[in-house]
């Protein structure tokens, strides 16, 4: 069965198809359905409750959120926004349950037992269902909460799991050998906001500076260290995810930058799919983002292998990715 999200009323909100024998899951972001539809493919229905290109820090919950909330078998949030708390908490309230039963919070998961990344000497909580083997640990509990719901299915759920992390192993692989091959290992970028930190951690990559922090607004003191270090060389590139672009300025004030510094911007997804359908793919698209953009700013090499084959290289994985999963879906 196909991811979908049903728009209706004056605001998009999400909406399940009247099936029976499916486990209905809704994930607070669009990001998250890469990580819980490899796992009930056929067996379950996953919404959206954020829209394409809404804020999800400053969403409000509406009536339509909570229906589909409560019509839910499975609710997966990522565990840091006070309206994703308070939407569990309404709807364990509501069906007299405890909030553990319906829903999974991916912090809680990931601090427990994954990688939570520090900046400014604090934890980072945003963005960090991107970093490889996060996603696969939240994966592997997914299948274990899907199992309890649908034992039937627990077999295939767990098929499901072992495919979904080899392909991350591989995608693992990869991303560590073109760190090799472009010598780019702990090379210093310019990050939007602090989501990006685990896409360049997944990339061996490291933070020079960053343009907006908590407070979602850019900073004059931030701006004199971009500057400055753009225009030595020492950060390579600048690095905005599509929720930084949503917030304050950021997107004049990249613009800007890249203007009077001549660097390249590097445009990656943290909360948005951009209709793709599996999570390797996203970060392979991410990583094809970041690379452009790196290599674009340096001279050619003799390595015979440049800025133009590589991006097209990595398009043409994905779309081969993309492929064989269609392939497969009309086979069954």
């Amino acid at each position: 069965m196909a991811v979908s999200i049903i728009i209706t009323g004056s605001f998009e909100n999400p909406v399940f198809n009247q099936q029976t024998g499916v486990i209905r899951i809704l994930v607070t972001t669009d990001m998250l359905k890469l990580l819980v539809s490899p796992i009930v493919r056929g067996r379950g229905e996953v919404v959206s409750i954020v829209p394409e290109g809404v804020e999800p820090h400053s969403f409000t919950l509406d009536p339509g959120v909570i229906r589909a909330a409560l019509n839910s078998d499975l609710i997966v949030i990522t565990g840091h926004m006070k309206w994703e708390m308070d939407l569990v908490e309404r709807v364990a309230r509501e069906k007299g349950v405890s909030p553990d039963s319906i829903s999974i919070n991916l912090l809680e998961l990931v601090k427990s037992n994954g990688t939570i990344l520090k900046i400014n000497g604090e934890d980072n909580i945003h963005g960090f269902w991107l970093l490889p083997d996060n996603a696969v640990l939240i994966v592997e509990s997914l299948k274990n909460m899907f199992s309890k719901i649908k034992p039937e299915y627990s077999e295939e759920f767990s098929s499901n799991y072992i495919f979904f992390k080899s392909r991350v192993s591989s995608l693992k692989s990869f991303l560590k050998g073109l760190s090799e091959k472009y010598g780019s290992e702990n090379s210093k970028v310019v990050i939007g906001f602090y989501a990006e930190q685990y896409i360049i951690e997944a990339l061996g990559l490291r933070i020079g500076a960053v343009l907006i922090g908590e407070e979602e607004v850019v900073k004059p003191d931030s701006l004199s260290m971009i500057y400055g270090g753009l225009r030595s060389g020492e950060y390579s590139c600048i690095i905005v995810s599509d929720i930084a672009l949503l917030m304050g300025n950021v997107k004049n004030a990249i613009q800007q930058i890249s203007a009077d510094t001549g660097c390249s911007i590097a445009y990656v997804s943290v909360v948005s799919t951009n209709g793709l359908e599996n999570y390797d793919s996203m970060m392979y698209y991410n990583a094809g983002q970041v690379y452009s953009a790196i290599l674009s700013s340096r001279k050619p090499v003799s390595t015979g292998f440049d800025i133009y084959r590589l991006t097209t290289f990595i398009a043409l994985f994905v779309i081969l990715i993309e492929t064989i999963i269609i392939v497969r879906r009309v086979r069954k």
